[in-house]
């Protein structure tokens, strides 16, 4: 069993403690998602941006590599009386859809876990519809902060400590679109990244 498996049950609380950036984020993903969009909800976990997104969506495809998250997620929208939420196990770097299926493309808190997530990005923005916009927040992470250590002790690992100048960095060479970035402040503060596909892209 993986690190994202073994903690599903309990990954719910790391955003109770990291609720101010977890309530901005889900603020934000609601204002962006138009009405009667279909959504592809990358990394999502327990399905928090999926639920936001789900508010004005047609449809919201979340997924994740992690069949336990996807379990809670689907729990959580039963609970709620949500019913355009899907689930399905998939992987950021090898996605099964076609080119431009998606209004909206979120992949959120995954990109510093990652190697190569410039190829992550391209990816996402490869069924993006042209025009359409890809939702990227992705945690500023101090690995020598309290929450981070307490985070290893169960296993935790990323690949990447971004700081807000070098996610957009990142961004930037990956040539999709323009890009909107704002700073989330939190326990673990986010950067909000925004990119507006480009039509020739």
């Amino acid at each position: 069993m993986g690190y994202w498996d073994k903690i599903s049950g309990i990954y719910d609380l790391a955003e109770l403690v990291n609720r101010k950036a977890y309530s901005g984020m889900v603020a934000y993903v609601e204002r962006l998602v138009p009405k009667n969009s279909k959504v592809l909800d990358c990394a999502a976990g327990t399905g928090e941006l999926s639920i936001a997104a789900s508010k004005n969506a047609e449809s919201v495809i979340s997924t994740d590599m992690s069949s336990a998250m996807l379990e809670v997620a689907e729990k959580k929208c039963l609970r709620k009386h949500i019913d355009n939420v899907f689930f399905d196990e998939r992987n950021i770097f090898h996605l099964d859809d076609t080119d431009e299926s998606y209004d909206v493309v979120i992949a959120g808190n995954v990109l510093h876990l990652i190697k190569s997530p410039e190829k992550a990005v391209k990816e996402l923005a490869r069924v993006t519809k042209k025009g359409g916009r890809l939702i990227l927040p992705t945690f500023l992470v101090d690995e020598n902060s309290p929450a981070i250590r307490l985070y290893k002790l169960f296993g935790y690992r990323q690949e990447t400590s971004f700081t807000a100048e070098s996610y957009l960095e990142m961004l930037e060479n990956c040539e999709i679109g323009d890009i909107h970035l704002k700073v989330i402040d939190g326990l673990i503060p986010v950067a909000f990244a925004v990119i507006n596909k480009k039509k020739g892209v």
